[in-house]
Parts: structure tokens; C-alpha cells; sequence
């Protein structure tokens, strides 16, 4: 790789300083100015030119939205339609629209005879292929993760063990009530393939079908099991997974089944725990030429993978080996760039057209990925036709006025507050400082920790941003100074204190603590402790890094449940305000939900969706092109 390459391979999508950059040459200047570009947009792209010797000011800027793209989670841009699809939080769209854009058809052919893109394997610092504009870096993920896909989607199907499908016919059987069983296709999907994805919302059994393959794979002969690795992004994840399977042991009768469910149980790990991550080593064990031993990976929460962990967890699974994904494609996408799971399985679930695919199919059969994905129907986290299901349904479609006649249509378990200073706020904050006070007491009480858990989960505080109106930051303040007025002198003794909710913010493998994990501070007889589901009773001091959990991010509520669920909606203007991130907050809740925000706030949140730019849906669907994204702001 070119040195220029290397500038912008090393490059992460972190949030950039908004400052202007004093020296920005030619076209990136303007861009700056106008809030479109960050400094580290600037000068990445001056650097690659420089290198390059690209003096074509068209070709430079074209590469500093590349980064800029990357930056905002987009593997890639159409470059053709970048007028119309950047936005900027707090910028007049006529001001961005109104900057110095090169001409469409001549910007595209500057950058294709220019000396900073190439095809791929190239050497260069950018890719152009089939209309869209990657950093190189990018562009090998993502080619990466479609060859893979279309090479273990395409493998002819196994032969199913007899005894495994009389024992999955027995655990999930094919059809009921005179309908196909959708987890019995999924599962048999599964063991007959060398690719699948199991997708669906909450509620439809996801994990219950895993767990289910899995105990019908336990009744192979001894030495035929095959092996086995269970993972998720997060620790907290995975430690879920395992204890759905543990669930699914614990009313297996047969012992050998049973403890075969329950060896896979134990040995859930993250995904990076798995691949063998150490800091010092800078890169993960086991890769393409390091390959892992096990015959099946099993992956769950993969709405939360990057393109770039997706691309080197699967490069590092045998050809041989089986691959299942697990997840639910509409929930908020992961940190980095990347939507691999909804690029995969949304253009499967039906629904009307797919954004994320160009409009003119190729001639010829379906796809092979056709074939590997199933999505499940939902039904078990919620009563069917239930008002929660209905509503994330309805936000899930776009569709916003359906969710605002359902907002306000006095529905039990779905309520709409549009301002902390309506009346209607006073009641909800008045039921909820008095089931945080209930929370104290519980935790006062030596021994009443895990009561204090119970009353915990039965409501969340979720929101959009951390700090700023509305925000993590702000609930937690609040909610604390009405504790202090009920139980006065109960933060005096510093920020432990009974009842105090607390989140871990990195894994901690020797305490058996995960990113996610949430406990309270409750009096035992050994004194205060923070009290976990998982892990036990601690001293606050073993606790490492972790956050007062009062309100939390929705991002850190991904794979939670809660009884009721209020969420405080950001303002209108801002970048995080999508359809994504509204259905999962809203699919946290079993028994209700209230949402904190005016009517604007909750349409633009509603018909927003995130779509970041990617070629991997077209790919794998045979697609030519999708069209740009809408508006990205940064």
C-alpha cells in the first residue's frame, strides 16, 4: 500500500473537533467554513494529496467526504448525489447547498482519472466501484465480508443427522395451529448450512431457536458434538446468550444434553474474547491465517457488529465451519461504520422496497443469501397486537402517522408527555421517584439486594445524548436532589450510597463483570455492596470503571428489558434523533412505554432513518446501485 494509503487506512471514525482549520487548501476550505468538513476531514485529505500529487481540488475534496463518511458510519458515498444527501446540525440546508460543489458527471470522472483512486488492490488511498466512493480501508472490509458470505451462502446444504432432526422435530416442531414454524425453519436452516441469519424484533424466539439447535445437536454420539463458540459484541450479551441456553438446559431430562448445553453456556464470550484480542499484541489471535478450531459460531446481537469486526470474525472461521448471526436488523446500528446485519436481512423481511437496494433487480433466480435468511414473527415478549408492538411496528415501517394515532389514542402501555413541563409530567415523575425511593429502602434493608434489583428493573430512564437537555446527565441530577429531599443525608457519606444503580462500563473478566451489566448499591452483613445478578456481591472499591445508572444512553440499553420505559426524546435537530434509535428504546419495554417529546420531535424521529451508505446489500442481493442515503449530519 501507498503511503497516502496508509494516512487514510489509519484513520478511525472518531468524533471530530468542529474548529476551523486556518490553512485548508482550495475546495476543502469553503467545506470547512461551512461546517460540512471537520479538521481531521481536512487534513487527511490534504495529507493523501500531497502524497499522491493530486492537485485536482475536486479530487481532494471528493476524498475528504470519504473520510467525513466514514467518520458518520457510511462504508462508502455516492459522490453524484452528496449535494443533496450532506447535511449539517444547526446549518441552513440552503447554506450547504449553496457551497462551491464541483459539477456531478465531471467531479466523478476528476476522481476515476485522477491519481487517488483506483479499482481496489490498487495501492490507493480511495476506491471507486459501481458509482460509490471508499476509502480503500473500507472497500477491502466490505469485499471482504461479501465474498465470505457469498461463498458460505452458496455451498450446497448438508445432509441433517436423523437423529438431530427427530430431536429438533420434538424441541420445534415443523408447524402449529396450521402454520409453518418459522424457529424450526431457522433451525434447520441453520444445521444444514454453512451461512445463515436467524432476524426478527423482540420477543420472536431468536435465542430460544438457538438454544433449541443447539440441544438437538446434543444428540449426536459422543464425539460427533460438534464444536461449539457462542458470542456477542458485548460482554453483557453474550452473558445473556449463555443464560438462555442454561434457561433451555435446565428443563432438558436428558443429562448428557444437559450438560452438553450447559459446557456451551459456560464458554459464551465476546466476540473480541473469542478472536483472541490483547493490547499489547495490537491485533487478534486468530485471523485468516490463524483460523479458529471450532465447526460452529454462533453470533448474537449482530446489529451492534462494525463492517470492520464483521470482516475479521469471519475471516477467521474455517470454510468448513458453520456461521449463524443472530439479531434484530432494525435496532440502532453499531459504533463504528457499518449496518452489516440490516444490510444482510432487511431487503429479506419484506415490507415494501428497500432502501438499501438499487431499484432494478438483475435478471436470473434469487440470490443464494435468499435462501439463509429467516425472519421470525414476534409473539413472545408482548401479547399479540399489543399497543408497545404495535407502536414499534408502526416506527419500524416509517410510518408516523399511524405511531401519532397511536400515541394518542389513550391506548394502555403506550403514553406521550410532550415536554418535562406539561402536566402530565407531574404523576410519571412522581411514580418514578417513588419507586426509586422504594429502591432505597429495599437497599437499606440488610439483604434486601436482590429485591433492590427486582424494583430496578421494573423501570428504565433511557435517552439520547449524555450530557444537555433531556439527558443522562440531567435525569441523574434530578432524580438524586428528590432522593436528598426524601431521605436527607443519604449522599453524605459520597457517591455510594443505598440504592445507588450502577452500570459497568468495561468488561472485568476476573469479576465476572461485563460492559452493560447493571447492579445497585445495597447494606449486607458484610456492609455496602454492589449487588449484580451475575458475579455476586462486591466492595464498590473492586468495581472497575462504571456510571451512576439513574438514566442511561439507549445505545446502553440494547439487549435490556424493562417493565416500563420512559424515554426522554432529544430535540429535533439533533444527528441522533432516527427511527432506529426510537424502536429500540421503545422495544425495551414489556408493559409500557412513555415518550417524552413533541409531535415534530417524534415524526422527524420517525421517518429519519439512518441508512448509512453501504455496497454490501447490493452486492449480496444482486443489486447494480442503491440510491444515497438521505441527509447525514455531522
Amino acid at each position: 500500500m501507498t503511503a497516502a494509503g496508509r494516512v487514510l487506512d489509519r484513520l478511525e471514525p472518531a468524533a471530530a473537533d468542529a474548529r476551523a482549520v486556518i490553512s485548508a487548501p482550495g475546495l476543502l476550505a469553503p467545506f470547512n467554513d461551512g461546517g460540512v468538513l471537520s479538521p481531521l476531514d481536512v487534513h487527511a485529505a490534504a495529507a493523501a494529496a500531497r502524497l499522491c500529487g493530486e492537485a485536482d481540488p475536486r479530487v481532494v475534496l471528493a476524498a475528504a467526504l470519504a473520510v467525513r463518511g466514514a467518520r458518520l458510519g457510511n462504508v462508502c458515498i455516492d459522490l453524484a448525489a452528496q449535494r443533496g444527501a450532506v447535511a449539517v446540525d444547526g446549518q441552513d440546508p440552503e447554506a450547504v447547498d449553496a457551497l462551491p460543489w464541483p459539477d456531478p458527471d465531471g467531479w466523478t470522472e476528476a476522481v476515476e482519472s485522477g491519481r487517488m483512486a483506483g479499482g481496489g488492490g490498487e495501492g490507493r488511498p480511495l476506491v471507486m466501484e459501481g458509482g460509490r466512493l471508499y476509502l480503500d480501508r473500507y472497500f477491502r472490509y466490505e469485499d471482504r465480508v461479501a465474498g465470505l458470505i457469498e461463498s458460505r451462502a452458496a455451498a450446497p446444504p448438508d445432509r441433517l443427522d436423523p437423529e438431530v432432526e427427530a430431536a429438533l422435530d420434538r424441541l420445534l416442531p415443523p408447524a402449529g395451529g396450521g402454520a409453518p414454524n418459522l424457529q424450526h425453519r431457522a433451525a434447520r436452516t441453520a444445521l444444514t448450512g454453512r451461512f445463515t441469519v436467524i432476524a426478527g424484533g423482540p420477543g420472536t424466539g431468536k435465542t430460544y431457536t438457538v438454544a433449541a439447535l443447539l440441544a438437538a445437536l446434543a444428540h449426536l454420539p459422543a464425539g460427533r458434538f460438534p464444536r461449539a463458540a457462542l458470542c456477542a459484541p458485548t460482554g453483557k450479551a453474550s452473558a445473556r446468550l449463555g443464560e438462555v441456553v442454561a434457561e433451555f438446559a435446565a428443563g432438558v431430562d436428558d443429562p448428557v444434553v444437559r450438560e452438553r448445553l450447559m459446557g456451551l453456556q459456560a464458554g459464551a464470550s465476546t466476540i473480541h474474547r473469542l478472536l483472541g484480542w490483547a493490547w499489547g499484541r495490537g491485533r487478534f489471535e486468530h485471523h485468516e491465517r490463524n483460523r479458529l478450531l471450532h465447526d460452529l459460531v454462533i453470533v448474537d446481537e449482530m446489529s451492534m457488529v462494525s463492517l470492520p469486526l464483521a470482516a475479521k470474525l469471519l475471516s477467521a472461521v474455517r470454510d468448513e465451519a458453520s456461521v449463524v448471526l443472530v439479531g434484530d436488523p432494525y435496532q440502532l446500528e453499531s459504533i463504528e461504520a457499518g449496518t452489516v446485519l440490516a444490510d444482510i436481512a432487511v431487503p429479506a423481511a419484506g415490507g415494501g422496497p428497500d432502501p438499501r437496494l438499487g431499484p432494478d433487480p438483475r435478471p436470473g433466480p434469487d440470490p443464494p443469501i435468499a435462501g439463509r435468511v429467516v425472519v421470525l414473527e414476534r409473539g413472545h415478549r408482548y401479547a399479540e397486537g399489543g399497543p408497545i408492538a404495535d407502536f414499534a411496528d408502526a416506527v419500524r415501517l416509517g410510518d408516523a402517522d399511524l405511531a401519532l394515532e397511536l400515541l394518542g389514542g389513550g391506548h394502555d402501555g403506550v403514553d406521550w408527555i410532550e415536554e418535562r413541563s406539561a402536566s402530565g409530567f407531574a404523576p410519571l415523575w412522581e411514580r418514578l421517584i417513588d419507586g426509586r425511593s422504594r429502591l432505597v429502602k429495599l437497599a437499606k434493608r440488610p439483604g434486601g439486594g436482590r429485591k433492590a434489583l427486582e424494583q430496578l428493573g421494573k423501570t428504565a430512564v433511557l435517552c439520547a445524548h449524555r450530557e444537555g437537555p433531556g439527558s443522562v446527565a440531567q435525569w441523574r441530577r434530578d432524580i438524586e436532589s428528590a432522593l436528598d429531599e426524601r431521605f436527607p443525608g443519604l449522599r453524605y457519606g459520597g457517591p455510594w450510597y443505598p440504592g445507588r444503580p450502577v452500570m459497568i462500563t468495561n468488561n472485568d473478566y476476573d469479576l465476572g463483570l461485563y460492559n452493560g451489566d447493571i447492579g445497585v448499591a445495597a447494606w449486607t452483613v458484610d456492609g455496602l455492596r454492589a449487588v449484580f445478578d451475575r458475579g455476586g456481591a462486591f466492595p464498590p472499591g473492586y468495581l472497575g470503571e462504571h456510571a451512576t445508572v439513574h438514566a442511561m444512553t439507549i445505545h446502553k440499553s440494547q439487549g435490556s428489558q424493562f417493565g416500563e420505559v420512559l424515554v426522554s426524546l432529544p430535540p429535533a435537530s439533533s444527528r441522533l434523533l432516527t427511527r432506529e434509535l426510537l424502536y429500540t428504546a421503545v422495544t425495551r419495554a414489556s408493559e409500557s412505554v412513555t415518550l417524552i417529546g413533541g409531535e415534530s420531535v417524534i415524526r422527524r424521529a420517525v421517518e429519519r432513518s439512518v441508512q448509512r451508505a453501504s455496497g454490501l446489500g447490493p452486492r449480496l442481493w444482486n443489486r447494480a446501485a442503491a440510491p444515497s442515503p438521505p441527509p447525514s449530519t455531522g
